[in-house]
């Protein structure tokens, strides 16, 4: 399909979402919105730059610096101000998370100076789809150990995400054994993410 021919687009454009695999990809899912996509899905990888992507085991801080949060900022920035500048924003829910957390403290053992798997608190970033604009919801503690405050579980961001999207989170579907299932499972709704 021609929607995924990035190449389509200006220079300008593509350079302002990254002349990288991650910021090719989301200007790919912003031209396949475009088309009449509804579901897109951007992972990121290890794109080339670092073995390991997101995966800081090691010399955590050199590649946060020197390439995961640089391309991050850009071309995640250029995702949200393109899709408002098109009117596409406030229609298109946007998550961006992860499977956890990282340790609040950095390890020592070689290769060393990386952060381990932590599941006990970790962020996540939401735009559009109903979604409140520049809203800090919940905290963790001084070091990044625990939530502080308002505690959201993956479970509440499902069952969010089905509510804006339309969908009722207590809707059940049939498992293997056709017994009804919670597409949510247990997660509650929760307002304070709502604009």
């Amino acid at each position: 399909t021609t929607a995924l021919d990035v190449q389509q687009e200006s220079v300008e454009v593509r350079e302002r979402y990254g002349m990288n695999l991650f910021g090719q990809s989301l200007l790919a899912a912003r031209r396949m919105l475009e088309a009449g996509g509804r579901f897109m899905t951007v992972f990121w990888d290890a794109y080339g730059h670092f073995t390991a992507g997101w995966d800081t085991h090691y010399e955590h801080y050199p590649r946060l610096k020197q390439y995961l949060l640089p391309v991050f900022d850009l071309s995640f920035t250029a995702l949200i101000e393109d899709l408002d500048a098109r009117g596409m924003l406030d229609e298109t829910l946007i998550l961006c998370i992860s499977e956890h957390g990282r340790t609040p403290k950095i390890n020592t053992t070689p290769p060393g100076c990386g952060r381990e798997h932590w599941s006990r608190v970790y962020s996540g970033v939401m735009a559009g789809g109903g979604i409140a604009r520049g809203k800090v919801v919940g905290k963790s503690d001084d070091i990044g150990g625990d939530v502080a405050d308002t505690p959201i579980s993956p479970k509440d961001l499902l069952a969010t995400s089905f509510h804006l999207l339309g969908i009722d989170p207590h809707m059940t579907v049939p498992d293997q054994l056709g017994r009804p299932y919670p597409v949510a499972g247990d997660g509650a709704i929760r307002h304070e993410l709502i604009g």
